[in-house]
């Protein structure tokens, strides 16, 4: 997964590289897409308009499709749901925020791809409607999610002492860097579950990760 990692992350850093102090959330989607195409990613990367949201607000999503992935067609879909004009000005920190989304949502349905190529494809849990928590239970989404969540903690500490902080996995939860949990996703798995065997599982596949992921390759 490194190799992949240091993929998207050259993707990232080139795209905040190549973008002006100012620019738009139109010009910067376009930038994106067009870096990983040249990169030769085959993913798609959308855009859509959500009037239920606020003016101000987006957020970021991704799927991947097994079957797509079989038949050699574009696996993997990332959609940037916001309700902006497009026009709006993008500083450095907002395009930061926005690229660090992209990185981490493209990670998470790489993860699900090697998860489904390490078994020919085979009876891959496609993306259904399901309750969130039988979702997060999930043993493919538990693994996925146990690796993004090292991966945000990675942003904010090194492995050796997120490892150190793993036996207090409900005091790691807690942490925040600023105004901003150090894993937002480790906290929404803590606050549907607690402390169970769930948790406890998902305690060892973070820990996992913690000792093969490179940080080098966290986008931040």
């Amino acid at each position: 997964m490194n190799i992949i990692l240091e993929r998207v992350y050259n993707v990232c850093k080139q795209v905040r590289e190549q973008s002006p102090e100012q620019t738009t959330f139109k010009n910067l989607i376009g930038r994106t897409r067009n870096t990983f195409k040249l990169r030769d990613f085959d993913i798609a990367i959308k855009s859509k308009k959500d009037k239920d949201l606020d003016q101000d607000k987006w957020y970021v999503m991704a799927y991947y499709d097994s079957e797509n992935d079989y038949n050699m067609d574009t696996a993997i879909e990332v959609i940037v749901h916001h309700n902006l004009n497009g026009n709006e000005p993008f500083g450095t920190h907002q395009i930061t925020s926005f690229l660090t989304e992209i990185f981490d949502a493209t990670v998470h349905e790489f993860r699900h791809q090697y998860q489904s190529m390490r078994r020919d494809h085979n009876q891959y849990g496609e993306h259904v409607e399901t309750p969130y928590e039988a979702y997060l239970a999930d043993d493919d989404e538990m693994d996925a999610y146990a690796f993004s969540i090292a991966i945000e903690l990675l942003r904010t500490m090194d492995a050796e002492r997120a490892k150190r902080r793993m036996g207090r996995i409900s005091v790691l939860s807690k942490m925040r860097t600023g105004s901003q949990f150090s894993s937002p996703q480790l906290r929404a798995y803590i606050g549907h579950f607690g402390l169970n065997p769930l948790t406890k599982k998902l305690s060892k596949k973070i820990y996992h990760h913690l000792e093969t992921i490179d940080k080098r390759w966290v986008f931040v």
